[in-house]
């Protein structure tokens, strides 16, 4: 389900989001968010996550993080976070089936808490405690 930006929330979320974006990236982050034929698939899909999923968004994202999303085209946040649920952006290779593949693992430990990452690995850990 793609987000609907005249939505008073998404406009709500995508604010939360470019606030946490460190101040060298979020000109940069903005304008990816501001249309979808500029790019940034890999932002939208973070958005669209801590949308839909009502995921907190932290006070600051790594700069590490958000340079993924802004230097590899391919980058998708396939893994989040066990502890804080921050989506995590992957090296998405090709899909088989409906699931996209995983080429390469940027954040084994999450970038904002330290904590593992993987797919599904956040509701994984809700649903185990």
């Amino acid at each position: 389900m793609r987000t609907d930006v005249s939505d008073p929330d998404v406009t709500d979320t995508i604010n939360r989001l470019l606030a946490a974006v460190p101040a060298p990236h979020r000109a940069r982050v903005e304008i990816l968010l501001s249309d979808r034929r500029t790019g940034g698939r890999g932002l939208w899909a973070m958005l669209n996550l801590i949308h839909m999923d009502q995921r907190p968004v932290p006070a600051v994202l790594s700069a590490e993080l958000i340079e993924i999303y802004l230097t590899d085209d391919e980058a998708e946040p396939l893994h989040d976070c066990e502890r804080c649920g921050l989506p995590v952006p992957v090296h998405a290779g090709r899909h088989c089936g409906h699931e996209a593949t995983v080429e390469r693992v940027y954040f084994p430990a999450c970038p904002q808490c330290g904590g593992r990452t993987g797919r599904y690995a956040y509701w994984s850990h809700r649903t185990s405690n």
